[in-house]
């Protein structure tokens, strides 16, 4: 499985990362035996949730 890192900015609005996450966890263009996505948020700031909450 691959991990990749979606670095969350508090000016971030979530149509920008919208289509390459969907694309993401769906596959439809990876090959049939391509490994799985885990997607993992981070952020230099503690109030993720308050990023979570609003968008």
């Amino acid at each position: 499985m691959v991990t990749v890192y979606v670095y969350i900015l508090d000016t971030l609005v979530d149509w920008e990362l919208g289509h390459v996450i969907s694309e993401l966890k769906s596959g439809r263009f990876f090959k049939k035996d391509a490994q799985r996505i885990a997607l993992k948020t981070v952020s230099c700031s503690n109030d993720v949730d308050h990023f979570l909450r609003t968008t």
